[in-house]
């Protein structure tokens, strides 16, 4: 059966053939010229849902959705309702975006992984070079930075160990963004602290956030909210460890 596209009463019951130019059609024709006169922005958007929906029916007729033998019988575009009606829920450029986004973070999460264990490498060789715990190095580093080489602080420190740009090189580390130099020069300074005191923890550690000027002046006694905070986090994540 053929069918002439320009006679659309061959289409309709002659019943309802009859009806055209009647109140219903007028109906239909005024629907039709309400939608021509839609803002420019809806019609864009119209236009773009459409081109998206296009896309992605040819994305699934490439992975084979629409059979080259469609069975007897079958309707073929049905299958393009079904895409139609999924498409509905999430746009397709929604749905880009979301796969965009989730690649990107396993990559993100993938790169962690891998930088946390070398960094865990590397404190452990430090520890052992400078005489340290490799426990109470991961401490400080967890509570200075969350093992983040590029961490800055409000106030300028700088890296893994926080170190402030002074103090860095006082203890010859020339790039504290370097998680090596970094680690080894901020491990040698709390080191140089707990020897100062005595090997008293709380002390060494007040130095490394405070000051020991302030330490040496005002003792643990008038210590500020924040290393009070400081200390407790770090023997925290060292209690953890043991």
């Amino acid at each position: 059966m053929s069918i002439d596209p320009l006679n659309l009463t061959a289409l309709m019951p002659p019943a309802k053939a009859q009806k055209i130019g009647t109140k219903q059609g007028e109906t239909q024709f005024d629907q039709a010229l309400n939608a021509a006169k839609l803002p420019s922005q809806q019609r864009q958007q119209i236009v773009a849902e459409a081109q998206a929906l296009l896309q992605r029916a040819q994305l699934h007729l490439l992975q084979g959705l629409f059979s080259s033998e469609a069975e007897q019988g079958e309707d073929v575009f049905s299958r393009f309702n079904t895409i139609a009606s999924l498409s509905k829920s999430v746009p397709a450029s929604q749905q880009n975006i979301e796969a965009i986004y989730q690649h990107r973070e396993l990559s993100v999460t993938a790169s962690v992984a891998t930088g946390r264990k070398e960094i865990e490498k590397m404190i452990d060789q430090v520890a052992e070079k400078v005489s340290l715990a490799p426990e109470l190095i991961r401490s400080v580093v967890a509570a200075e930075s969350n093992f983040k080489p590029d961490a800055i602080s409000p106030v300028g420190a700088q890296g893994l160990m926080q170190l402030m740009p002074a103090t860095a090189q006082e203890l010859g580390v020339q790039d504290s963004f370097d998680p090596e130099q970094n680690l080894l020069g901020g491990s040698r300074y709390l080191k140089q602290m707990l020897d100062k005191y005595d090997g008293d923890l709380d002390k060494a550690l007040a130095a490394y956030n405070w000051g020991q000027g302030n330490v040496d002046r005002k003792g643990l006694e008038q210590m500020p909210q924040e290393t009070r905070n400081y200390l407790a986090k770090v023997k925290g994540r060292l209690a953890e460890q043991v």
